[in-house]
């Protein structure tokens, strides 16, 4: 005996069911298209919640919304047939259940925060529709093997694919410009991935912890590298970056240690600090004409850093920018010696600072350009 409340349509929303009568709901469920005399609609909280039950939930194509919690921790469910019809899944709608396999219907237009999340037993999900996301869709499905868009979608919200530790294939949507914050955080069996050319926004660490990413094509178009976007990406060697870039923030490569020489877009407007932090395999590295200073600790821990280039537009070195880089052995600069000398390189009484930089047996090179290091 299901519960309900009426709607303002004359429809109804299943709200959950009697469990002391005869028969309840276990194993396999079909919601009723009709009840009482009623179209059903909506099924809302707390209808299944944390109903251990229920193995498999066949919904009728009436139903056009699933509310926030319906079928939160129902730990057993393991199949779940969503209808075309079917319009919006609200926050945490199944959060926390054994869903297998899931396929989002071509008329789905909105899922909820964290709709999808934890559920450790997922392994494919296949979204249809143009469908709108909010945040954290399937944050913590430990074993999502891959994922399939297709439709047109705009944007991916935050957090999208967080802590899918074997997700390891992507079919993007078409059309895609945004990619949120954190979309693939700790993703460690991501590989060789290609992004779309009509990407336009990389959100800040959404590549971070992406330890077998080894290759990656920035699409052009795409102004800013944000904060942490490759953030310990252990096995990158290879990242072509478009002359599009103009930002690249703090800790976008920290940690990148298998990356051997970088080639940076001809012209940028800002790099922050730390970009390239730890990078112990980073070997050759040619920065942008136009930029006014190297940044405190942007190569720091760099180790097997020998060559530089430093364009003439340079006219300080923050403190810390070279440090703990023993193996710079060579500064190809791009304008003249009396120009070089007046370049402000700071220094730091708690560490090496700069002193590879500075000391006597650099090897200083005037008036060059990138092209001298092998870019």
């Amino acid at each position: 005996m299901w519960t309900y409340k009426k709607k303002t349509d004359g429809s109804i929303c299943l709200t959950g069911y009697d469990k002391t009568a005869e028969i309840i709901p276990e194993g396999r469920v079909e919601i009723p298209a009709q009840y009482d005399g009623f179209t059903v609609s909506e099924l809302s909280y707390p209808f299944f919640y944390k109903n251990n039950d229920i193995e498999q939930v066949i919904l009728p194509s009436t139903v056009t919304i699933i509310g926030s919690q319906t079928f939160q921790l129902c730990k057993n469910l393991y199949s779940v047939t969503l209808p075309e019809g079917l319009k919006e899944i609200r926050d945490s709608a199944f959060r926390s259940c054994g869903l297998e396999g899931l396929i989002l219907p071509e008329s789905l237009t909105k899922v909820g925060s964290a709709s999808f999340a934890e559920n450790t037993a997922l392994e494919t999900a296949i979204i249809k529709g143009k469908t709108e996301f909010e945040k954290s869709t399937f944050n913590g499905c430990t074993n999502l093997l891959a994922a399939e868009f297709h439709n047109v979608i705009q944007a991916l919200p935050d957090y999208m694919f967080q802590d899918c530790a074997k997700l390891q294939t992507i079919q993007f949507p078409m059309r895609l410009k945004t990619i949120g914050n954190y979309f693939f955080l700790r993703c460690k069996l991501l590989d060789n991935i290609q992004l779309p050319d009509t990407i336009r926004e990389i959100g800040a660490a959404a590549f971070s912890g992406c330890t077998s990413l080894r290759a990656i094509k920035i699409p052009d178009g795409v102004t800013e590298i944000k904060n942490a976007a490759f953030f310990e990406c252990e096995n990158l060697t290879d990242i072509k970056i478009p002359d599009s870039v103009k930002i690249i923030g703090g800790l976008a490569f920290d940690g990148c240690k298998s990356l051997v020489k970088i080639k940076l877009p001809a012209r940028m407007s800002k790099i922050e600090g730390t970009v390239f932090g730890r990078c112990t395999a980073l070997q050759k590295v040619a920065l942008p004409e136009g930029i006014p200073a190297v940044e405190h600790q942007m190569f720091e821990g760099c180790v097997s850093l020998q060559d530089v280039y430093i364009p003439s537009s340079v006219k300080k070195v923050g403190s810390n920018a070279f440090n703990n880089c023993k193996s710079l052995s060579k500064v190809y600069f791009g304008g003249s010696k009396e120009m070089w000398d007046k370049v402000v390189i700071e220094m730091s009484d708690l560490s090496t600072g700069n002193r590879y930089l500075t000391n006597s047996i650099m090897n200083r090179y005037w008036n060059q350009t990138a092209a001298s290091i092998g870019f």
